[in-house]
């Protein structure tokens, strides 16, 4: 399902430090990797104000800061990544693109093709997106501290949800990874004929408590892609804390 990675970059945040990880993951997945270098309107609008200032961290200097000069210092930023791209694509024999764009990210996720798979970078801590109830396509969010990975785990809240169980398999056979399937413990005698016939019984995990927490703790300290819906109560007021990856698709016409 991941032909194409479109990774929406903010240029201001600390995202340009997991350029290898992103790259390894794209080629992992067989995917090809567009960057859009996002740069922050409301950043460089600071840039207007009169009372703008820089502080430089080595010597406490002060200076009038302008628009142009964080205009430059994003442009700078961007080279150097694009440099630090090209040479971990080669590396990786990975096709790769690249487009900037100036605006919030949230903004842009509307101009990607329909095949195409959005990516953002989520802070530690930051509360999951209020948009991702009305998803129309997939997106995968990355934790502020994403590894490579090494699992796939599967919340499943709906016994019906065929289509997200057979997006997990899929992802953990194409990465070689072990496949998880997490279900209320309260449902368990309702999933467990359904996974069954699916040869996936030993792979059931039942929680007690059912909220994204409960299901990044299953994953033990291992780096994990959990898949889930965008309407999934256990989604409800969560923050990014403890994610790694997270695949989260629309909601399902089949949910309760």
């Amino acid at each position: 399902m991941m032909q194409r990675l479109v990774w929406y970059l903010e240029l201001s945040a600390p995202e340009l430090e997991q350029l290898e990880a992103m790259v390894d993951f794209a080629a992992g997945q067989g995917a090809s990797l567009r960057i859009v270098f996002v740069e922050d309107e409301v950043l460089l609008r600071c840039g207007e104000l009169p009372c703008s200032r820089e502080v430089s961290l080595l010597t406490g200097r002060v200076r009038p800061l302008s628009t142009e000069q964080l205009a430059r210092q994003l442009r700078r930023r961007r080279e150097r990544a694009e440099q630090q791209l090209a040479a971990l694509a080669r590396q990786r024999a990975l096709e790769w693109s690249r487009e900037v764009a100036r605006g919030r990210r949230e903004q842009l996720l509307s101009t990607s093709a329909g095949d195409d798979m959005a990516v953002l970078m989520l802070a530690e801590g930051e509360p999951l997106p209020a948009w991702l109830g009305g998803l129309t396509r997939p997106i995968l969010l990355l934790g502020a501290r994403f590894h490579p990975l090494n699992q796939v785990l599967v919340a499943l809240d709906n016994v019906n949800d065929s289509e997200l169980l057979a997006q997990g398999q899929a992802l953990a056979e194409r990465g070689g990874w072990p496949l998880w399937i997490l279900v209320p413990a309260a449902h368990r005698e309702v999933l467990a004929p359904v996974l069954v016939q699916q040869g996936l019984s030993e792979a059931v995990l039942p929680l007690r408590q059912w909220s994204l927490a409960a299901w990044l703790t299953a994953g033990t300290d291992r780096a994990s892609l959990l898949l889930a819906r965008a309407n999934s109560p256990a989604l409800a007021g969560a923050t990014s804390t403890g994610i790694n990856a997270m695949l989260v698709l629309p909601a399902s016409q089949s949910s309760p």
